[in-house]
């Protein structure tokens, strides 16, 4: 199934629609640099800023931004360190800790949480695979007598944004073999550390309460590779993908939620030392491995040949979890999506034609290090959302947010994968201080005007959440307020325009059966709206619109998208119209309610105006009035018709249909153990195969 409707068509148009040097389009205005003037004073310059440096193309950004209805909207919830959401005392305190994460969530319109839920090979849920987190309770492995995950997807869910799972597949240890902390749990020193073999360490870290028992690498500590002091699992080994893999099934088996989310860590990136680069593999570090998987696959013992079974591998993985899924859709009738958040460069034109115009100096992931074939993921449609990390500004030499902006909008083009921007909001902070560009607010807003000019970029995550909340520039020194302050003005500018409506999340019709039975009966009664479920077990939210015209023209309008409402398999729901709307206004002849329901892949029903009687006409005074049986004009409409049990409420916790009910969790698992041995004896096959398959069919 192909998304856009002649594509090439489009993109010529806008090719031919680009502004260059000599000017912008009159909706569009060209960009200049961002630059500090002698004065001290930040402002727009005069150097123009071009798509990528030797273009010849002036970026130019729209001057409005268009709302739209369907429109990914999130943030990264991060819980390794504790970076995003801190340690929690109990199970009240997770609550209260994780409305305010919701509440939050809310006032910027976000329709999805994006939560760590694995920050290492632990888990904020009861598993058979993996231990309770440390960032739970500080201690790996100690069950905090909750269940994290699943008050998270409810929460979320009664506040009507999806809740995708944010997993990292491979990461051991967090921190350096040598780093104080370790140094002094294990009692030991440096020197005596490095000495150590990795099964000899993660032994260690064993027995100091680091790593617990049943974590996979203290289990299989021959599966375990090393890198800058950090150890991961070993991405060769045919076993890891399918315990990656089975890890996965189990969260779907058994929790309502919507994506499984990868962030960008396979292989390790490249590191500095001493000024210069040091790359995963110089050392050998996963030899013997490929001299036993990859050699006897037939890969040549080359550097292409060993890049190309790394890539392979992690493909491999991709596919293995994008599989699992899918099974796990096909036996339970839902559509959970599988997404991966990339580095934001793929490749360099000038290592691959297909790559982007950004300098070799540039880190990428296609080559040389994570070996992650992204483009390939999305144009074999692997995965059903994809977020690359263009943490860059327009100005940025060495990563120009324009080029690569258009690149993956180049890349989808004919792909269903949908293309959501993850934004760097937290370097207004982190890099203000020396880069310009970080100083201008308007950069990430500027950002996601310039993507509305790109067909397939559906969405926006920013990184991370603890950026959506302007800091106190009084509690500041005097050199760090301006920083701040350009980021304080560029959340009022996010929260005013790109946040400022709610939206939808995109459809995703590959993942329905596509027939999504309308909502009946909507009509409005003292200040609410109440509908009927058409099919209580189908659907999964309902969005309410409001304006003018017939229902679809309604439906299409940009920014007419009003609320949505989470479903829970109720029958009946209410929805309180604002003080200022119900219900005199909702019953003018210039305007129309209309609500629509929407499957588990965001499918739109047929939509659904509410009836309006047509007003009683007052009787002329003139003219006598029959005494027996006169009209009530006060007498409103049969409230029984919205029916008064079942009802449900916007934020009020409903309970899930038959469809959407729970597996027990730290049970059995006895899909979870099915999976995991079939994936075995299936994973060693599966770098021969993985370059050519295609896990969904078009």
């Amino acid at each position: 199934m192909k998304r856009r409707i002649a594509a090439t068509a489009a993109a010529a148009l806008l090719l031919l629609a680009l502004p260059t040097t000599a000017g912008a389009a009159p909706d569009e205005e060209p960009l200049t640099r961002y630059v500090k003037d002698a004065s001290g004073t930040y402002g727009y310059g005069t150097e123009p800023v071009y798509t990528y440096p030797g273009s010849g193309e002036q970026v130019a950004i729209p001057t409005t931004l268009t709302p739209e209805n369907r429109r990914f909207s999130s943030a990264w919830v991060g819980t390794i360190g504790n970076l995003n959401f801190g340690k929690p005392t109990d199970a009240a305190d997770f609550d209260a800790r994780y409305a305010t994460v919701l509440d939050d969530f809310a006032s910027w319109n976000m329709n999805a949480v994006i939560f760590q839920v694995r920050p290492l090979l632990d888990a904020y849920y009861p598993s058979a695979l993996n231990p309770w987190s440390e960032f739970l309770t500080g201690t790996q492995g100690a069950d905090p007598g909750y269940d994290p995950l699943q008050r998270m997807v409810e929460a979320t869910h009664a506040r009507g944004m999806e809740f995708h799972a944010w997993l990292n597949p491979y990461r051991v240890t967090n921190a350096k073999m040598t780093s104080p902390g370790i140094l002094t749990a294990l009692g030991l020193t440096a020197d005596q550390v490095k000495a150590l073999s990795i099964p000899q360490y993660i032994a260690a870290l064993n027995d100091a309460g680091i790593l617990a028992d049943d974590n996979f690498a203290v289990q299989h500590p021959d599966w375990v590779l090393s890198f800058e002091e950090k150890l991961f699992l070993d991405p060769g080994q045919p076993e890891v993908p399918a315990y990656v893999a089975a890890t996965v099934a189990e969260i779907t088996e058994n929790y309502d939620v919507d994506a499984i989310h990868f962030d960008d860590y396979f292989y390790p990136y490249r590191i500095t030392v001493d000024g210069q680069n040091v790359f995963f593999g110089a050392q050998g570090e996963d030899r013997a491995t490929f001299e036993e998987f990859g050699l006897t696959a037939g890969y040549p013992d080359t550097v292409a040949g060993i890049e190309a079974w790394r890539r392979d591998n992690i493909t491999g993985l991709i596919t293995l979890v994008g599989d699992a899924v899918d099974a796990g859709n096909a036996a339970r009738g839902t559509a959970v999506q599988l997404g991966i958040s990339p580095f934001g460069i793929w490749e360099h034109e000038a290592l691959d034609p297909a790559g982007s115009h950004t300098p070799t100096s540039s880190s990428q992931t296609y080559s040389q290090a994570v070996f992650a074939d992204t483009r390939g993921w999305v144009q074999d449609e692997l995965i059903d959302y994809i977020v690359p990390q263009i943490y860059w500004s327009f100005d940025q030499a060495a990563a120009p947010y324009g080029e690569l902006a258009q690149w993956w909008s180049d890349v989808a083009a004919g792909s269903r994968t949908q293309v959501y921007v993850g934004h760097a909001l937290y370097k207004h902070v982190n890099n203000g201080g020396w880069e310009q560009a970080w100083m201008n607010p308007e950069e990430v807003p500027n950002q996601i005007r310039f993507n509305q000019k790109l067909d397939g970029i559906e969405g926006s995550v920013l990184f991370s959440y603890n950026d959506m909340k302007p800091n106190d520039l009084a509690a500041l020194p005097a050199d760090q307020q301006p920083k701040h302050q350009a980021k304080n003005t560029a959340i009022e500018l996010l929260e005013g325009e790109a946040f400022a409506h709610p939206t939808l999340v995109p459809a995703k019709p590959w993942l329905s059966d596509g027939q999504v039975a309308a909502p009946a009966a909507p009509e409005i009664v003292d200040g609410e709206l109440r509908w009927q479920a058409g099919d209580a077990q189908e659907a999964r939210q309902y969005a309410i619109y409001r304006g003018t015209g017939d229902p679809a023209q309604l439906v299409a309008t940009p920014g007419a998208l009003v609320d949505t409402v989470w479903a829970g398999g109720a029958a009946s729901f209410r929805f309180p119209l604002p003080a200022d709307e119900a219900p005199a206004a909702a019953r003018a002849a210039t305007e129309t309610w209309v609500v629509t329901a929407l499957d588990a892949a965001a499918v739109e029903s047929a939509p659904v105006a509410v009836a309006v009687d047509e007003p009683v006409d007052p009787t002329d005074p003139g003219t006598p009035t029959d005494p027996t049986g006169p009209t009530d004009p006060g007498t409103p409409p049969n409230p029984g018709a919205a029916g008064e049990d079942g009802v449900t409420a916007p934020g009020s916790g409903a309970t899930r249909g038959e469809r959407g009910d729970l597996a027990a969790t730290g049970g059995d698992a006895p899909i979870v153990a099915l999976l995991l041995g079939g994936l075995l004896l299936a994973a060693g096959a599966v770098t021969t195969v993985v370059a050519a398959h295609r896990r969904r069919t078009r």
